[in-house]
């Protein structure tokens, strides 16, 4: 068998020495070759162009999604600009009206200060011109009846002996109710009471108690819970007198069946307010002499 000398650039396959020579004799196939090429087979499934391809693709998507993002981060810096742009033209557009607006808002606040002072001026100067007037008419006679009308009209502030009555729900319920305020304020003044005050407000002929939901209304004006009843007038009999009245025999009842707070209390000295002023923009001088007129104090509507 001739000697088969490797080519130029063929690696040499001779055994070394020792190694028994495993080349394939001449005719014969290397089977060498056939083993590494189904080794290279496993090993690399894809041929070399697909895998590049499958490289290429990958990067492409790689770089198109972070062209995504980034675009949507510069779209939304844009509209956040957008907007604080139009926040701060909307400021500087809606600034003079503002401005405006307050101007006049202070203009009005001044004009109303300044007739508040004009007010206080001209009320200064009429009760100088009444207690001129008094002075003229002296201690008696018409001033005292003055004096005395307008204590019946609870127009002045009192103040003496006399009861002090409080009353409350039991567990915020509904059980007592205008009608039962009323009777009860209507027993005081049967009883002797001379000025009743409910829930601080002083009550004049004219005086009503009314309801709204939970809350007792003295002349429209709310009262809280528990509530307050003042009553000047002689102690001792008028103690006596008022838990003779039908009002304290149905508080009394409330108490003991539903557990609301009636209690009734001597007091030797009260000092009640006078009543809210009258609204006279509605009366006229009379004609003529009064043939009757209501009682300046009595039962409460």
């Amino acid at each position: 068998m001739a000697d088969r000398r490797p080519s130029d650039g063929e690696p040499d396959r001779r055994p070394a020495d020792g190694e028994p020579d495993r080349r394939p004799a001449d005719g014969e196939p290397d089977r060498r070759f056939g083993m590494s090429w189904l080794a290279g087979l496993g090993r690399d499934a894809l041929d070399p162009g697909y895998a590049e391809a499958a490289r290429r693709r990958h990067g492409t998507t790689r770089t198109r999604g972070r062209a995504i993002a980034v675009s949507w981060v510069v779209v939304a810096m844009v509209l956040a600009g957008l907007a604080v742009g139009v926040a701060v033209r909307s400021n500087q557009i809606n600034e003079p009206s503002a401005a405006r607006a307050r101007a006049g808002m202070l203009a009005d606040v001044d004009r109303a200060q300044q007739r508040a002072v004009a007010l206080e001026a001209t009320a200064s100067s009429l009760a100088d011109q009444i207690r001129v007037r008094q002075q003229e008419l002296g201690a008696g006679g018409a001033l005292q009846s003055v004096a005395d009308l307008q204590a019946e009209a609870a127009m002045t502030p009192v103040q003496g002996p006399g009861l002090r009555v409080l009353i409350d729900r039991a567990d915020g319920s509904n059980v007592i109710l205008d009608r039962d305020v009323q009777l009860l304020v209507n027993g005081l003044w049967v009883a002797g009471a001379e000025a009743v005050t409910v829930g601080g407000v002083r009550l004049r002929a004219t005086s009503a108690i009314r309801q709204a939901g939970g809350t007792i209304l003295v002349d429209n004006k709310p009262t809280f819970w528990p509530i307050t009843i003042d009553a000047i007038g002689p102690l001792n009999s008028m103690h006596v007198a008022f838990a003779e009245t039908s009002g304290y025999g149905r508080f009394a009842g409330f108490a003991a069946n539903y557990g609301i707070t009636f209690e009734v209390s001597d007091v030797a000295s009260l000092s009640l307010p006078a009543a809210p002023a009258l609204d006279w923009r509605y009366a006229e001088p009379g004609t003529g002499t009064a043939t009757a007129s209501a009682p300046a104090t009595g039962p409460t509507r």
